[in-house]
């Protein structure tokens, strides 16, 4: 039993440091939806092309940018919105469900908007 309050303790402190910025979050849900094989929601509901779609949403939204920063939808909102994405995994190497990304787009209609999509 002693082990738990320093397991506990350990992980408190991993999550512990700076925010990371506006831009990197951004470019996380990017990466994310654009990852092959890309869901028919992407393109349809956002109008890219799978093979462009990374580089055409970084540019649409500015989030290419390291000086990019969040507005409307707000950081808080977007960082929300994005936890369907991360259902499947944390790390930006594992594909998101389409149903994940179809949720994302149901409930965040504002999110759909920033990325130059119809909700």
């Amino acid at each position: 039993m002693r082990l738990f309050p320093w397991v506990l303790s350990a992980s408190l402190v991993a999550c512990v440091g700076p925010e990371a910025p506006d831009a990197a979050v951004c470019q996380d849900v990017v990466k994310r939806l654009c990852l092959g094989p890309i869901c028919q929601g992407v393109t349809s509901r956002l109008s890219v092309e799978a093979m462009t779609c990374e580089e055409t949403l970084l540019t649409r939204t500015g989030c290419g940018r390291d000086s990019f920063a969040f507005t409307q939808p707000s950081r808080v909102q977007f960082l929300d919105c994005r936890v369907p994405l991360l259902r499947q995994g944390a790390s930006q190497a594992v594909k998101p469900s389409c149903a994940d990304v179809d949720e994302l787009f149901l409930d965040c209609p504002d999110v759909v908007r920033f990325f130059g999509g119809t909700p």
